[in-house]
C-alpha cells in the first residue's frame, strides 16, 4: 500500500476531514429553537403524558436525527478543486478558472453556496449549486483583469446543509495563491536614445580597434595584434597539420550604453485616479520603455522608491523583462522620498557612460540639483515629464523644460489622453506554463492535452480525487 493510500484511509477516518490545517469543516445548528422544543416536549411528557406529545417528541427527534446525519454526510463527502488557466495576465486579459466539485456521499446536496474570497478587482467566482448523490459537477468562471497588481486567488468557502435547514455545514479551504496582473506594454515612439562611452548593446557594422563586449568575427593574425585577441578555438579548428594559422577576434563598435529607468513614486507629486492617473501612466511608460530597449538588446535596470527602495541592476534578456514587469505590477505612489532625494541616493550605483530615463510628474525644480550631479558623472539623462495639471493636479512643466533645456537635457511632456497603443498577442500564441510539485515552472508545449493547461490553485489542498486508487 502506497503512502497516498494510507493517507487516504486516514482522511476518511477523520469525521470532519480537517487536513493539514488547510481544510476546516464545521457543523452547527442554525437555531436553538429545535432544542428548546425537544426539552419542552420532554418535560410535558414527563409531567403530563399524552400520546400526542409523545408523537410530537418522536417526530422532532427524528427530524433532528435525519438532519444531523444528512449534514454529517455533506461534511465528509463534499470536496472541491480549483484550477487556473494561464499563470499570468496583463491588464485587459481574461482570467479563467475551473472548479470541480465532488459529492462522495450517498445523499444529494440540495443546495450549496460557494463563496470565493479572491481580491482581484472585477472578478467574482462565487455561485450557488446543487448536486446529486455521488456525482461530480464542473463549471468555469471568467473575469476581466482591470488593474495591474499582485492579487490573491482564494480562500474558498462552501456553505451547505440539510433539507430542513436545521444544520449548516461550513467547509473552508484556507489555501490561496498569488496571481500577478502585469502592466500593459505599449508601442512608444523613440523617446530616448541610450548613449555610452565605449561599450553598450547596439551592434553596428563598424569594426572597432578597441576591446568591446561583442565579438563579431575572426580574421587571420597580422603582426601587431595583441595576444589577448587570439581566438584559440578557431585557431585549433581551422589550422591544418601542414599549415598552421592563427586567428584573432574582431569586435563591433558599440555606441550605446546601459539604461536606468528612474521612476518617481512620491505620493505628493502624483495626481489623478485609477487608470487615468500619473501613477498608471508612469508605470505603463516604464514597462513599455523596458520592453522597447530590451528588444533592441540594451541592458535595462530600474530605480524607484515606494514603501521601500527598489533597485534592479541593468541586465539583458527576456528574463529581465519579466522581473521588471513583476516589480512594476506591485508598485504604487506611496513614497515620502522626493525625486531629488532619490537621485542623491542612486548616484553612487550608476556608472559613467550610462543613460537614464527620469519618469516623473514632479514640477518641483529642487530635483534639478540631483540631475546636475548625474551630468557631472557622465550620465546621459532624458526627462519624461508627466503633466500633473492635465490630471487635476498642480504644477507647470514648462519651467522644468526650461531648466532641462539650459542643461542640454532632452525632455518630453506627456499629458492625460496620451495614446498608448497596446502591444497584444493572441492568447493562444502566448507562453503557457505549468507549476510542478517542486515549485518549478515549465513551459507547456503546443499540442498537449487541454487539461494540462489548467494549474491547480493551492498545491497543498487535499481532495477526494487526490486519493482515488
Amino acid at each position: 500500500m502506497s503512502i497516498y493510500d494510507r493517507i487516504g484511509r486516514m482522511v476518511y477516518a477523520c469525521p470532519l476531514g480537517a487536513l493539514y490545517d488547510m481544510v476546516k469543516i464545521s457543523v452547527k445548528l442554525t437555531s436553538r429553537l429545535p432544542i428548546v422544543v425537544v426539552i419542552m416536549l420532554f418535560l410535558l411528557q414527563v409531567f403530563s403524558p399524552r400520546p400526542a406529545i409523545m408523537f410530537s417528541l418522536l417526530v422532532v427527534l427524528s427530524v433532528l436525527g435525519i438532519s444531523y446525519f444528512w449534514a454529517r454526510q455533506m461534511a465528509g463527502g463534499v470536496t472541491i478543486r480549483r484550477q487556473r488557466r494561464y499563470g499570468w495576465a496583463q491588464v485587459g486579459d481574461i482570467i479563467e478558472e475551473r472548479f470541480i466539485m465532488h459529492n462522495d456521499a450517498w445523499l444529494p446536496v440540495l443546495w450549496a453556496e460557494v463563496r470565493d474570497h479572491s481580491n482581484l478587482p472585477g472578478y467574482n467566482a462565487s455561485r450557488a449549486i446543487g448536486m446529486g448523490a455521488r456525482t461530480t459537477n464542473r463549471w468555469t468562471t471568467e473575469g476581466s483583469c482591470e488593474r495591474r497588481g499582485i492579487y490573491t486567488l482564494g480562500p474558498l468557502e462552501i456553505l451547505t446543509g440539510d433539507p430542513f435547514g436545521l444544520f449548516q455545514v461550513t467547509i473552508q479551504h484556507n489555501y490561496s495563491e498569488t496571481f500577478v496582473v502585469y502592466p500593459p506594454i505599449a508601442a512608444l515612439p523613440r523617446l530616448i536614445e541610450p548613449r555610452g562611452l565605449a561599450r553598450g548593446a547596439a551592434r553596428t557594422n563598424v569594426r572597432s580597434l578597441d576591446l568591446t563586449t561583442n565579438a563579431a568575427s575572426v580574421r587571420p593574425y597580422v603582426p601587431g595584434d595583441a595576444l589577448n585577441r587570439i581566438h584559440w578555438r578557431s585557431t585549433a579548428r581551422r589550422s591544418m597539420p601542414d599549415q598552421e594559422e592563427i586567428f584573432v577576434k574582431e569586435f563591433d563598435l558599440e555606441p550605446s550604453g546601459d539604461l536606468w529607468l528612474i521612476l518617481d513614486m512620491n505620493a505628493r507629486a502624483h495626481a489623478g485616479e485609477g487608470l487615468e492617473s500619473t501613477e498608471e501612466y508612469a508605470v505603463v511608460i516604464a514597462a513599455s520603455l523596458a520592453n522597447q530597449m530590451l528588444r533592441d538588446n540594451h541592458a535595462v535596470g530600474l530605480v524607484s522608491h515606494a514603501q521601500e527602495p527598489i533597485v534592479i541592476r541593468p541586465a539583458k534578456g527576456h528574463q529581465q523583462l519579466w522581473e521588471l514587469l513583476r516589480t512594476l505590477a506591485g508598485i504604487h505612489a506611496v513614497a515620502e522620498v522626493s525625486l531629488g532625494q532619490m537621485l542623491d541616493l542612486v548616484e553612487p550605483i550608476m556608472g559613467r557612460g550610462m543613460s537614464a530615463a527620469l519618469i516623473t510628474p514632479s514640477a518641483d525644480p529642487e530635483w534639478i540639483k540631483g540631475l546636475t550631479n548625474l551630468l557631472r558623472r557622465g550620465i546621459h539623462p532624458t526627462g519624461l515629464l508627466l503633466d500633473a495639471s492635465t490630471f487635476g493636479g498642480n504644477g507647470d512643466m514648462k519651467g522644468i523644460m526650461s531648466f532641462l533645456a539650459d542643461l542640454g537635457v532632452s525632455a518630453h511632456i506627456i499629458g492625460q489622453g496620451f495614446h498608448f497603443e497596446k502591444i497584444t498577442q493572441p492568447r493562444q500564441q502566448r507562453p503557457e506554463y505549468k507549476v510542478l510539485g517542486t515549485g518549478r515552472v515549465i513551459a507547456v508545449h503546443k499540442g498537449v492535452e487541454p487539461d494540462s493547461q489548467w494549474v491547480s490553485v493551492g498545491q497543498n489542498r487535499v481532495s477526494h480525487d487526490d486519493f482515488v486508487q
